[in-house]
């Protein structure tokens, strides 16, 4: 057995070794490198540092403190290549550092543009194949304002990383604008010899009688804790999400120290707890896992590396029995003592020794995070500069969902909840917030009351109960389930012999991949030793002699050669239409299309697909072209929009009648379809709208620049002293031109779309409207109750007129309405008759 001595030994003696470029990549990188592969082109794993700093930046120095920094760390100096199914990080001696500016300050909002970029900025992929995996921005807001921007790939960084990155920055900054040299101390070791050691170290039996441990710890616990969702969860994770954030009173952050202290327990624990406790109340489930990521630098040597060093652990606990609050955290105490005792076995790991049912649609083993954390900015000293921290929302989430608690750099506490857009709603999720806030208040109130007692305003009374089944006996069902599922696996017998070329060939494949000298086709891929790294190199072997490309998730979705060859010899798999996802099977029969604008968030017509109908098919259309922001599509962009998103319609669909609908751009876009439609003599049996406007001459001027300028006020209100006057001089200057007339306020294309001229003639077609509107529309629209589409529509208008707000209409209780009206509407066309409207007629829906 290996003692620390000696590890600690191991580690300083790569020292003395000559430095390679190439290492092993770590446990936990390989683990991602192969997420990477199954999502494609995802920004799940993206992570950012965004620093607002104020006062007179020398960008010289800012520039020289960043390139030390890459410099000093190689992981920012890395990219990835899989050699012989083994997976090596390639460490370039150097790379661009350079940072790139972009001026904002001649800008009508420059504030507003700068969030905007930065956006754009963190939502684009990363080429894993390609060093480095960093991507840096600054952004001139004014002439003391700027913000930083440094977007990396999770794979070569974490949050402690992140921390090192800020203050390493600062300091180094500090240093070499007083004409100092740098104060950091040297570096013990690179990130590589931690790969190296740390794949040695998995081999010792330390680590094998840990890994015995969890197998122990987890065997026969539930897939999947069933939280209720507001829509169907879909057959493949999809990692769209959002963010909800709430804050935490100081009195309540002492009060929870208060019953740590209490309990003989950390803060940590006592938080952990209450969030157990409304999963369990939330899911009914007393069998309740959560993931926990724990810094994984247990060696002195690997503390200021810039790296990806997290781990996650497993922390499963049992809330049957209705215990008492301070017996819970006593429970969870002890789990926790004996994850960190056994915390040297990577997540990766577990999974594999495991070997839990392989499904898309979830994380193995847990689908809810738990963490706290300190901001990364820890002190607003930067030089002679004043730094914030600078957050940039995602629109991504790995998990279910992640509650973080989260100190910032004032102290100050705040809960926030990361969730799938696809599975919740943000009043579902804002709900789960006040609910553990509720939570805690009572723990801190009485921390002796029983688990069921303790308040939830979404479930207002007293619980007694939930008639559950205990969750011993929840793990004895599992853990009788479990060998009949493995040895359904086993039980394939290797009798099953190849029957067609296909079959034959990727026999040949397997054994080679798996080294092994017999293979099934009805054998499981998992069942015979394969895992991710095997599954990327499985792929590229298949594709190597066959020429074809096929994705990693085809072997999730069909793990056996009988399942695989099939779509090997149709050729399906490689050529799915990503423009066109089934939302709902139905019969096919006049299937609605919900169109949607490349790259924006389709979350309420995911909604609106499960309120249609049992038989009625969906289908979401959405075009492969990048997101457009801040401005109009051209007609050009438009017309191949289109096309694309008809052909697409075609191939499920060959004529008419075509029902189709969308919302915002989705509409401009829908309307564009139709008419390619109509020009093909093709029929549009209906056109359903939601709360959209035609986009020229809708709105009147005057009233427009009105509520423009309101908005605009209210973001000059929350912005903080020094900007505010430098946006203020700015305004005046843009406001009138030289010759006294009003300046325009618009650019990017917005007033020639708004008021074309007189020269703009109305598009026209055939098919009717079903149009879903406010009752009450803002002030600066002109008075038109068809929202404009009555001139439009030779079929006419049928409205339905809802009491909501604009971003609530595809959402509860809207959502029912429409459903029911749409699909009535529908069903008539299913059976036959495309029923057109009279010129004007009106449904009165409260």
């Amino acid at each position: 057995m290996t003692s620390d001595g000696q590890e600690k030994g191991r580690l300083a003696d790569l020292l003395l070794q000559a430095s390679p470029s190439v290492y092993p990549a770590s446990l936990a990188q390989q683990r991602l490198w192969f997420l990477h592969q199954l999502e494609g082109r995802s920004t799940a794993y993206n992570v950012h540092l965004g620093l607002w700093l104020r006062g007179p930046l020398d960008l010289t120095v800012l520039q020289s403190s960043f390139r030390e920094i890459v410099h000093r760390h190689d992981s920012l100096r890395t990219a990835f290549r899989l050699e012989r199914g083994n997976l090596q990080q390639v460490v370039s001696p150097s790379c661009s550092a350079e940072i790139p500016v972009t001026d904002l300050t001649s800008v009508a909002d420059p504030t507003a543009e700068a969030y905007q970029l930065a956006r754009h900025e963190i939502e684009k992929p990363f080429d894993l194949s390609k060093a480095p995996l960093f991507r840096v921005r600054l952004f001139r807001v004014t002439v003391l304002d700027h913000v930083f921007l440094c977007t990396m790939h999770h794979i070569v960084t974490d949050a402690w990383s992140i921390r090192i990155f800020a203050k390493e920055l600062a300091l180094l900054y500090k240093d070499l604008s007083r004409g100092q040299t740098s104060s950091l101390p040297p570096l013990p070791i690179r990130y590589g010899d931690f790969a190296e050691w740390q794949l040695e170290w998995f081999h010792t039996d330390r680590v094998q009688q840990q890994l015995a441990y969890w197998k122990n710890k987890l065997e026969g616990a539930p897939a999947l804790l069933e939280l209720p969702t507001d829509v169907p969860r879909p057959p493949a994770q999809t990692f769209e999400g959002a963010i909800a954030v709430a804050p935490i009173s100081s009195d309540l952050i002492a009060g929870i120290n208060n019953v740590a202290i209490r309990c003989q327990a950390t803060p940590f624990m006592v938080q952990l707890a209450a969030f157990k406790i409304l999963l369990y109340r939330y899911a009914k489930q007393e069998d309740v896992l959560v993931g926990i990521p724990v810094a994984g630098r247990d060696h002195v040597e690997t503390e200021g590396l810039i790296g990806f060093f997290v781990n996650t652990l497993v922390l499963r606990d049992d809330l049957s029995g209705n215990a008492r609050f301070v017996d819970l955290v006593a429970q969870v105490r002890e789990t926790m003592l004996g994850a960190f005792s056994n915390v040297d076995v990577p997540f990766e790991k577990i999974v594999q020794a495991l070997q839990p049912e392989r499904n898309l649609s979830y994380n193995p083993l847990f689908q809810v995070m738990f963490a706290t954390l300190k901001s990364a900015v820890r002190s607003h000293e930067f030089g002679d500069l004043i730094a914030f921290p600078y957050v940039v929302s995602q629109e991504t989430s790995v998990f279910d969902l992640s509650l973080t608690l989260i100190e910032d750099v004032d102290q100050k506490w705040w809960a926030q909840i990361e969730y799938n857009t696809n599975l919740f709603t943000e009043e579902h999720i804002r709900r789960m917030l006040s609910d553990y806030t509720s939570v805690l208040e009572g723990v801190v109130s009485v921390p002796e009351d029983r688990i069921l007692t303790l308040p939830l305003p979404s479930m207002p009374g007293p619980v007694d109960t939930l008639n559950l089944p205990s969750a011993d006996k929840q793990r004895k069902d599992n853990e009788k389930r479990a060998p009949s599922l493995a040895a359904t696996g086993k039980a394939s017998e290797r009798q099953s012999k190849p029957v067609d070329a296909e079959q034959k060939l990727l026999v040949e494949i397997w054994k080679q991949v798996l080294g092994l000298r017999e293979v099934g086709i009805r054998d499981s891929f998992f069942d015979l030793g394969g895992h991710s790294l095997m599954a990327v190199r499985l792929m590229a072997e298949i594709r190597e002699v066959t020429g074809r490309q096929i994705p990693v998730s085809a072997i999730f979705r069909a793990p056996t050669i009988a399942a695989l060859a099939p779509l090997l010899r149709e050729n399906t798999v490689s050529h799915s239409d990503p423009i066109l996802v089934p939302l709902k099977d139905g019969d096919g029969i006049a299937p609605f299309f919900a169109i949607a604008a490349p790259g924006v968030e389709t979350f309420g017509l995911s909604l609106l697909a499960n309120h249609l109908g049992t038989d009625q098919s969906v289908y979401k259309v959405q075009g492969s072209a990048p997101l457009v922001q801040g401005r109009p599509f051209t007609k050009n962009e438009l017309r191949v929009l289109a096309q694309e998103c008809v052909a697409a319609m075609r191939s499920v669909q060959p004529h008419g009648p075509y029902c189709l609908g969308g919302m915002c751009e989705g509409v401009v876009i829908a309307q564009e379809i139709i008419l390619e439609l109509e020009s093909r003599h093709e029929e549009v049996g209906v056109f359903a709208i939601f709360d959209t406007w035609v986009l020229e001459n809708s709105q009147i001027r005057v009233l427009w620049a009105v509520n423009y300028y309101r908005q605009r006020l209210q973001i000059f209100r929350s912005l903080p002293r020094q900007v505010r006057l430098a946006t203020a001089k700015r305004f005046v200057e843009r406001l009138f031109l030289k010759d006294g007339k009003p300046g325009n306020t618009l650019d990017s294309g917005w007033d020639r779309t708004y008021w074309p001229g007189e020269e703009f003639c109305e598009p026209q077609f055939q098919a009717p409207v079903l149009l879903f509107k406010r009752a009450r529309q803002p002030y600066y629209y002109v008075r038109d109750p068809q929202m404009g589409w009555g001139v439009r529509s030779a079929g006419g208008v049928e409205i339905c007129e809802l009491n909501s707000a604009h971003h609530e209409i595809l959402r509860l209780p809207q959502i029912g309405i429409i459903g029911k009206t749409l699909a009535g509407r529908l069903q008539a066309i299913r059976d036959g008759g495309v029923r057109r409207p009279p010129a004007s007629s009106a449904l009165e829906t409260h």
